[in-house]
């Protein structure tokens, strides 16, 4: 009996991991910059304020490095974009000897396509689903439904018309607004990541940008990512209503380099004014800056536009009323140190989609016009 009480190992209690909410992230981050401000001596005799390590580690928050790299990757975004545009630009012109074929209007390569159509919908097994008369907008379409169709017997059948139903408004979008919808349908994923246990500390070495952390690439990454259920579905819901309107105007490439340098963009302004305030070095993330850029073309592109705020949706207003005086509020927010938002990175970003429209979206097309040359 003793050598059993000797040999008996003692229980051992697993602590249940804690969600990580934003008040977390904010007390861990104040923790953090206690604890340096504890072990390490920093001076604001220069304008650029900077953690002074004591030892071998370096806790200065860097700023010439991550400015190099947000200009190399939205100069490369838009490069990238911009040979994207110019292959699907060629095919389109390649598929078409004449004007009528060009817009659409000839008859070259519509009997394939009808053809090939035919023979997807001509199935037992798809005319069951979906019946004989089922409108499909094209190829795509219809392969789509053929493997709905196909997926195995025991997948209920209504779960196979949901599917069909999400494929019919899936296809019928156009480039620009099916753009928009994977960028929101990103943020979802990210966020459902957020709330897996076991990927927290990946999510936060990752998806979190902080400016003492080193990292330049957590700028983009975080502007895939949200940790509230609110600010996923603010976010989501302006991104879908003011930017399908915009990448129909800019087009799904154009729009595509556009937002990945707005988010760019507005992290790097925070990043590069967080220093002034050492007590404001947070842990930021949210697509809420390249939202603004959004919300900010449209109202260049679109100034006299009725808006209306969901709380309070019968007082409408312009975008042109609007939108500044949601600006001048981070303006505000920047001045006095609001801790709620990251308002130095909406200022950036709404400046950034302004400028943008403004000055240069006109070179879209003489970046496309280069890249056609280059190619040529």
């Amino acid at each position: 009996m003793a050598l059993s009480k000797i040999c008996r190992p003692t229980p051992i209690r697993l602590a249940r991991p804690q969600p990580l909410s934003l008040s977390l992230v904010r007390t861990y981050a104040d923790n953090q910059h206690s604890r340096f401000n504890d072990q390490h001596s920093y001076k604001e005799e220069k304008e650029q304020w900077q953690y002074r390590p004591n030892g071998s580690g370096d806790y200065r928050v860097k700023l010439l490095a991550p400015t190099i790299w947000a200009l190399v990757f939205s100069a490369g975004a838009f490069v990238v974009c911009a040979e994207s545009f110019a292959s699907h630009r060629k095919q389109f012109r390649e598929s078409g000897r004449n004007i009528l074929d060009i817009l659409g209007l000839g008859m070259r390569g519509y009997d394939d396509e009808s053809d090939q159509i035919w023979k997807l919908m001509n199935d037992a097994q798809v005319q069951m689903l979906v019946g004989r008369a089922h409108d499909v907008s094209g190829v795509a379409h219809a392969r789509a439904i053929r493997r709905i169709a196909h997926m195995p017997s025991w997948v209920p059948f209504e779960v196979k018309r949901s599917m069909v139903i999400a494929a019919d408004k899936w296809h019928r979008l156009s480039r620009g607004e099916k753009c928009v919808y994977t960028i929101a349908g990103i943020n979802a994923v990210v966020f459902g990541m957020w709330q897996i246990p076991r990927l927290l500390p990946f999510m936060a070495r990752t998806f979190l940008h902080d400016p003492r952390s080193g990292l330049s690439y957590t700028m983009l990454t975080s502007t895939f990512s949200h940790r509230e259920v609110w600010h996923l579905l603010f976010n989501s819901i302006a991104l879908v209503s003011f930017g399908t309107t915009v990448a129909d105007v800019m087009g799904a490439e154009q729009f595509t380099a556009f937002y990945l340098s707005a988010g760019v963009v507005s992290s790097l302004a925070s990043h590069l004014l967080a220093p002034l305030r050492p007590a404001l070095l947070l842990p930021s993330l949210g697509a809420s800056g390249a939202v603004y850029s959004v919300i900010g073309a449209t109202m260049m592109m679109f100034p006299r536009a009725k808006i209306a705020l969901i709380f309070l949706p019968f007082l409408p207003f312009t975008i042109s009323q609007g939108f500044p005086a949601l600006m001048a509020y981070d303006f505000l927010g920047a001045a006095l140190g609001w801790r709620t938002f990251n308002h130095v990175a909406h200022l950036g970003g709404g400046l950034y989609g302004i400028a943008y429209v403004e000055w240069c979206s006109s070179q879209w097309s003489r970046l496309v016009r280069f890249v056609e040359k280059r190619k040529a």
